[in-house]
């Protein structure tokens, strides 16, 4: 069910142009503040999209949850130069967007407290009147004074902030996930030593050839994990986010739909997340000639790059360690930061995130209004 007028799940090349430079507008350091996120996500969490007082606005909620709860992001702002190029393709009749000129010329290039305050209160109103709390969450930790300010009362008080430490973002430096070098390191150092000393393998990128591989072995992972039914939901609607990001990638090759009208097939939407730059990257490990590891992501920034899913065969000790060094060997040299997401408060993976030292936690944030 689409809580705000736009869906993801229906969105077309003109829909792409313009959330693509909303997402491009500010420094939101985190790997849920991008376009691909967003969209990988979008058959699990019902994404929709709409421009309120200016801000890009998104919101998700559970997929079938017809009375659950539903997630603001922190609303978005546009660079000056792009909405300048925004406002002129519309008036041109270059782009249909799904918004008109009139609201395009009203898009936020920087972050103002009223009409902030505004935005999230007409998302909130909307989702009272359909009997659904809100909930203003993931707000990154460097932005909390933005949103202070923005509903600060007379008195100078403002509504309760919630650190959402299961949010937090683990950041570390690439070269340390090469080398695992350093005494804090020791111990994964030695696990990724005894692979090298015990199995040969061959690493190669994610392409249109491997990607049948990669789904079956995430397949293979869920059905296995799934026998938990408390994370049932949670590791099918993980599989299909990572279908869907293997879908992108097969499609960056095919022609992309041409025009401004909705797109129906999936193939078409997924080739036109391709068509301007291509910031995914992928690597499978073979072993044997049998793929049994895999790594993807994406470039975020010039030396900012996230990985969004790794899986491996925890039959071969050291080889989560190999594969997120691979990945990181397959990123561009600039990037010189590896944002790795949270943990979900799950205490067998916070654990694994922490053993391996991040540099620093970009931290999130929920405000109860």
């Amino acid at each position: 069910m689409s809580l705000l007028r736009n869906d993801l799940r229906e969105i077309n090349e003109a829909d792409v142009a313009l959330l693509k430079k909303f997402f491009n507008g500010y420094d939101y350091r985190g790997a849920g503040y991008t376009f691909l996120s967003h969209y990988i996500w979008k058959d699990s969490y019902c994404v929709s999209w709409d421009v309120m007082q200016g801000y890009l606005c998104l919101v998700g909620t559970k997929c079938g949850k017809e009375d659950g709860i539903a997630f603001l992001a922190m609303p978005l702002i546009m660079k000056p130069e792009d909405k300048a190029e925004i406002i002129q393709a519309s008036k041109s009749g270059a782009y249909n967007f799904a918004i008109s000129t009139d609201i395009c010329e009203t898009i936020r290039t920087e972050y103002e407290p009223g009409s902030l305050r505004e935005a999230v209160s007409e998302c909130q109103k909307i989702f009272e009147e359909q009997g659904r709390p809100m909930m203003f969450s993931s707000i990154p930790g460097h932005m909390v004074d933005i949103v202070k300010e923005a509903f600060k009362d007379a008195d100078g008080s403002y509504p309760e902030f919630e650190h959402d430490e299961e949010l937090d973002e683990y950041v570390y430096l690439k070269e340390n996930l090469i080398t695992l070098s350093g005494r804090a390191l020791h111990k994964k150092k030695n696990h990724l030593n005894f692979f090298l000393r015990n199995y040969e393998y061959e690493a190669k990128p994610i392409t249109h050839e491997n990607k049948d591989d990669v789904l079956a072995l995430a397949a293979a992972i869920r059905d296995y994990k799934a026998q938990d039914e408390e994370e049932a939901e949670d590791i099918e609607n993980e599989f299909m986010a990572i279908s869907q990001i293997l879908s992108v990638m097969e499609a960056k090759d095919e022609e992309p739909h041409n025009g401004g009208d909705r797109v129906e097939d999936e193939a078409s939407r997924d080739s036109i997340i391709c068509k301007e730059e291509f910031p995914v990257r992928g690597v499978a490990i073979y072993i044997n000639g049998r793929l049994e590891a895999f790594a993807i992501g994406e470039i975020i920034s010039e030396t900012l790059a996230a990985e969004h899913f790794e899986k491996a065969n925890d039959d071969y000790r050291g080889l989560y360690q190999l594969v997120c060094r691979e990945y990181c060997l397959h990123l561009p040299e600039s990037i010189v930061y590896v944002n790795r997401e949270e943990d979900m408060g799950i205490p067998g993976l916070r654990q694994a995130k922490e053993a391996l030292k991040p540099d620093h936690m970009d931290e999130r944030y929920t405000v109860i209004l």
